[in-house]
């Protein structure tokens, strides 16, 4: 085998391959990773160069096997393509829609990227001998791919990952993953029928390859937009939802608010009244009646909402949901240390009124399934390393672990993203905006349950100095 074969097989797969194996990785964040993002693309992408080095070798034993060469080199692909794949479930710790839906797009990219290859090779004026790879081939797959590859990583990275994090087990989410699987399963269907076909014509009559170029980028238009808008279309339902069930909280929180804000302006008000008499009793030097006024206001104005922290928004958010706990026999404790924030208050409503909110939820099942036991939310606040740290344990029964955190370590030592934890009872809501919120401002959600103990602590982090 000459030096030039071996390096035109060698680059023609690792276009094809390389790039795939790379975008399957694109749209998810560092934790979907156990070992590490950096190590994730360095094993997929190592593992595309072995079989692209390897390639070469199944050319060279096919040389003089031209019949079943196709097969041969079809056969080794699929086997690149499955070991790949497996690799990919392998590293990557999220649910099975997810790594489907990622996997899918990419199938996407690499049929277009053939199809659209396979079609401008015949107008380069290039050397189109009779193998795999040739110099037409080449140059068709480099020009692809230069095209095709950077707006499918912007896609990738913005309104696929988007799209995952929305992503949920629920029948609408499994419905839509079907409806692409099966356009993506007609795409290829039609592109092999129409190729296999203008082959067969080409042959016959003497057609120009230019004939066979609109239909088969219509399709690849077509493939193109269904996904495109099907994924945005969903982007902007989920968003629509979660939007009404912020607004909910925000209204709520308000309402609670505002109570708060009105029971301090009748307790002032009341106050100075009180204050006018005990003076007015002073003056006139009654001195018994005064004591006796003056304990009958203390009692009169005893104040039951606490001053958490100087934060209006949190200090009213910690004021309704102590009351809630109190009202549910859950012992709640909460220290503040937070005064003006750089964050929108809509979006610190949300964090800890979902935060609060599962924790309340949380805690009033633990009491009512352990009576003997009493329930406890502890909160606890503060600005650490210009971070705003924000830590919160409560009583919990169990939590169900998603698919591929079953084996992860349970005994509340490890930290995991909210895509760990499936709810129950439907929800996970909750987990999954607060991961959101944090990550708008640069900062982390993390999640861990203490199994032995039964405490489930939310941790938030976000970064006050770069806001």
């Amino acid at each position: 085998m000459s030096v030039g074969l071996y390096l035109r097989s060698f680059c023609g797969f690792a276009l094809q391959t390389v790039p795939c194996a790379i975008l399957l990785l694109l749209p998810f964040r560092e934790e979907a990773f156990p070992k590490g993002k950096r190590k994730a693309y360095a094993w997929m992408a190592a593992l595309s160069l072995v079989f692209s080095l390897c390639y070469p070798l199944s050319v060279w034993l096919n040389m003089g096997r031209a019949a079943n060469s196709n097969l041969d080199d079809n056969l080794y692909m699929l086997a690149a393509i499955a070991v790949n794949t497996v690799l990919f479930f392998r590293i990557t710790r999220e649910n099975l829609m997810r790594k489907f839906s990622a996997l899918f797009i990419v199938i996407s990219y690499a049929a277009i990227q053939f199809f659209l290859a396979n079609m401008l090779m015949d107008l380069l004026p290039l050397n189109k001998q009779d193998m795999i790879y040739n110099d037409a081939t080449l140059v068709a797959y480099l020009i692809v791919t230069v095209l095709l590859l950077p707006p499918v990583v912007l896609f990738m990275r913005t309104k696929l990952r988007d799209y995952l994090e929305l992503l949920g087990p629920t029948a609408h989410c499994r419905l839509e993953l079907g409806f692409l699987m099966v356009v993506l399963v007609i795409y290829l269907v039609l592109n092999a029928l129409y190729s296999a076909l203008w082959i067969q014509l080409r042959d016959t009559l003497q057609l120009s390859f230019v004939y066979f170029i609109p239909f088969s980028l219509f399709l690849s238009v077509l493939l193109i937009c269904v996904f495109y808008f099907t994924i945005n279309l969903s982007i902007f339902r989920a968003r629509s939802e979660e939007q009404a069930v912020e607004l909910a909280l925000m209204r709520q929180n308000y309402t609670h608010i505002e109570e708060n804000i009105e029971q301090q302006k009748r307790a002032m008000h009341d106050t100075r009244q009180l204050l006018r008499n005990i003076g007015t009793l002073a003056k006139e030097g009654k001195r018994e009646e005064l004591l006796k006024y003056i304990d009958e206001a203390m009692d009169y104005t005893a104040i039951s909402d606490k001053r958490f922290c100087p934060n209006s928004c949190v200090n009213g958010l910690l004021n309704y949901y102590a009351g809630l706990a109190e009202a549910r026999n859950i012992d709640f404790s909460a220290q503040a240390v937070c005064g003006q924030l750089p964050f929108s208050n809509a979006d610190i409503t949300i964090l800890l009124g979902n935060a609060l909110d599962n924790a309340i939820r949380a805690a009033s099942e633990f009491g009512e399934a352990v009576p003997d036991s009493k329930p406890e939310i502890r909160f606890n606040a503060d600005i650490i390393n210009d971070q705003f740290a924000i830590q919160i344990e409560n009583s919990c029964l169990a939590v169900s672990f998603a698919a591929g955190f079953q084996k992860e370590n349970r005994a509340g030592d490890e930290w995991l993203p909210a895509d760990a934890f499936r709810s129950t009872h439907g929800g996970g809501y909750g987990l999954k905006r607060m991961e959101m919120i944090a990550g708008k401002y640069g900062g982390n959600a993390w999640f861990s349950f203490d199994a032995n103990n039964r405490i489930f602590v939310t941790r938030l982090m976000l970064p006050v100095s770069e806001v």
